[in-house]
């Protein structure tokens, strides 16, 4: 086996766990688990959640040497499945196991489409996604009992659309913004501003029904103009968190969303704006914005 290939793939997986970290460290969130406080998790720490890192950055260094040792995808995705197990079992509760599935399919997809672009790398994940639930059947979860309930589509539709909440809404928000403000925090807000009006978020679903929902959208695009007005943003997004905290309402799918696009950013080369536009992702035709997670 190319031992270049191996290192490259490697760094994409340390992207894609520093990714996972870069959001939960992020402050404030609404009804997210950040540096200030639990959000409307209370089951959940940060302590805990960076237990899960370790978790998530076990997963992908295993699913590597699947990858290396030339097994079918079928076999990776028993590992990832075992990865939610162990997470469960360690920590009483299912903290990343949105993340595990999505990082994981998109390193499979790296590791195949041999890319970071774009276009290649949405494809991979879609043909993939399409072998993974022709044969796998969906494991009973709150996010399974949302999609019958409601007909979301949820995260099994993001991935057969080859991730369009991560390569056209999430990518090109947080290019556009560091473009205009060129501050990595009022980027990265604005990239969860846009995030909270397209995903499909099936945790907002199962907490507080489609109200829910059509409120995270609406405060989104709140937040999306005071960022765009240049005002400060931070009194909003703490009385929003206070105000998720006292509903039950949280956004798992988003933050994995943001997650995953830190992850893209960093791998690619793109994290700090200006230096990376050689490099940046040409606009994609396959995806659509707003098929959720």
């Amino acid at each position: 086996m190319n031992a270049s290939r191996i290192m490259e793939i490697e760094r994409f997986a340390q992207a894609l766990v520093k990714g996972a970290a870069m959001q939960l460290y992020l402050t404030p969130k609404p009804g997210l688990v950040d540096l200030v406080d639990c959000g409307s998790h209370p089951d959940l720490s940060l302590a805990k959640m960076e237990r899960s890192l370790h978790i998530i950055g076990d997963y992908l260094a295993e699913t590597i040497r699947s990858l290396a040792d030339g097994e079918r995808f079928l076999c990776q995705a028993v590992i990832g499945r075992r990865a939610e197990q162990v997470m469960l079992d360690e920590l009483g509760t299912n903290t990343h196991r949105g993340y595990i599935f999505l990082s994981g399919l998109l390193l499979i997809s790296r590791w195949h489409a041999g890319s970071d672009d774009a276009h290649r790398l949405g494809q991979a994940v879609a043909a993939l996604a399409r072998e993974y639930f022709a044969v796998s059947e969906e494991q009973e979860s709150n996010g399974h009992a949302v999609r019958k309930r409601f007909g979301a589509g949820g995260i099994v539709r993001e991935s057969l659309a080859g991730l369009p909440s991560l390569f056209s809404c999430a990518v090109p928000a947080y290019l556009d913004a560091i473009d205009r403000v060129g501050c990595f925090t009022a980027a990265s807000f604005s990239t969860l501003a846009r995030l909270m009006q397209t995903v499909e978020d099936t945790t907002t679903l199962h907490r507080c029904g489609t109200m829910g929902l059509a409120r995270i959208r609406r405060d989104g695009q709140l937040l999306e103009q005071t960022i765009d007005e240049g005002a400060d943003f931070m009194p909003l997004l703490a009385e929003l968190n206070r105000e998720y905290t006292r509903m039950n309402l949280t956004m798992g799918g988003v933050a994995d969303m943001l997650g995953l696009a830190y992850g893209y950013l960093t791998a690619a080369g793109l994290l700090t704006g200006d230096a990376g536009k050689s490099r940046r992702p040409r606009p994609l035709s396959l995806h659509r914005c707003a098929s959720g997670t």
